[in-house]
């Protein structure tokens, strides 16, 4: 499995692995115009020249970041593809100085085994006051936040993009 930025090219896959979860309403869905236009900040993962899974890290004060997006392709779960994305995303953010970074998820569980902890979405104030308030869902949010403190983590991920998750002697997800 390689972890690389997503390219023009992988909009159609990225989408139809989104649209799956939306249609389950597991996730908010996005079109290929709002996935194209946030493209520098997605990641994807490959395997077998197939996209398996993605997701983006998106900016919101110099302190703060969300993991969003993330999804895995139908079929492809279970196999450490959206584990690799995080922990690439979280290796970004580290590099970037950021301190915290969040998601909304209707998946806690995952994101708890990476050391993330549940937060009150007004805990999040860009976040709210950028897209909660624009979305069909808010006032009614069924996401639950979850966040991680970098600066407090003894975790480090590190694993680069571009990296090949395969070869790597410790894998074994």
């Amino acid at each position: 499995m390689i972890l690389r930025p997503a390219e023009h090219r992988d909009v159609r896959a990225i989408a139809r692995i989104i649209v799956d979860y939306a249609s389950q309403g597991i996730m908010l869905p996005r079109s290929e115009a709002s996935i194209h236009a946030a493209l520098s900040s997605y990641l994807v993962a490959e395997r077998g020249g197939a996209i398996v899974a993605c997701g983006g890290l998106h900016r919101y004060s110099p302190a703060l970041a969300e993991i969003f997006g993330l999804a895995t392709a139908p079929g492809a779960s279970g196999n450490g593809a959206g584990r690799a994305v995080v922990e690439a995303l979280i290796a970004a953010a580290r590099a970037e100085d950021i301190e915290r970074v969040f998601a909304l998820t209707r998946t806690p569980g995952f994101f708890e085994k990476l050391g993330f902890y549940p937060v009150q979405h007004t805990h999040l104030p860009p976040k709210i006051w950028k897209d909660c308030v624009t979305c069909g869902k808010f006032g009614n949010c069924n996401e639950i936040a979850m966040a991680l403190d970098l600066a407090d983590t003894d975790r480090v991920f590190n694993a680069p993009i571009g990296y090949n998750l395969e070869s790597s002697p410790s894998n074994s997800d």
